[in-house]
């Protein structure tokens, strides 16, 4: 997967509703500073990545089609359904490692998490791919230096 989810992967206290309960499911969350941690792993190769981010009011609004287009540019979401405590949907990536995902997003008013579990192809083989994301939020932004 080319990028990870940067700012969607920092921000996930979920206080609004669904969209489209087939297709996507619309987000407004807390602005201010997260910190993720990511795993996935393609044919048995981790691969991890931390961050912390800085989300403006704007950037706190997202969707689970945003956050799969965050995780690469091919990628989108499908069969979105209600799910105790998030969301169960479908992740489809159709770029450079293309393949589908069984996926859950559950959230706190503090945490998010997503894990996704499913089937790709790596040049031209088919392999298992699983992803676990979490995220934090700690809190206001720091304030902008000059």
């Amino acid at each position: 997967m080319r990028r990870l989810w940067p700012a969607a992967l920092a921000a996930f206290v979920v206080s609004a509703a669904v969209a489209d309960t087939q297709k996507d499911a619309n987000f407004n969350v807390n602005a201010g500073l997260w910190s993720w941690k990511q795993e996935t792993s393609v044919a048995g190769i981790p691969i991890r990545e931390t961050n912390t981010e800085c989300l403006d009011a704007e950037k706190a609004r997202m969707t689970l089609r945003a956050l799969a287009y965050d995780l690469d540019e091919s990628c989108t979401v499908d069969n979105v359904s209600p799910a105790p405590g998030g969301y169960n949907f479908k992740l489809i990536c159709s770029g450079d490692i293309p393949g589908t995902a069984q996926a859950v997003l559950t959230y706190t008013a503090r945490t998010m998490s997503i894990t996704a579990r499913g089937k790709a192809r790596v040049i031209g083989i088919p392999t298992g791919f699983s992803m676990r994301a979490d995220a934090t939020y700690l809190g206001a932004c720091p304030p902008s230096s000059p």
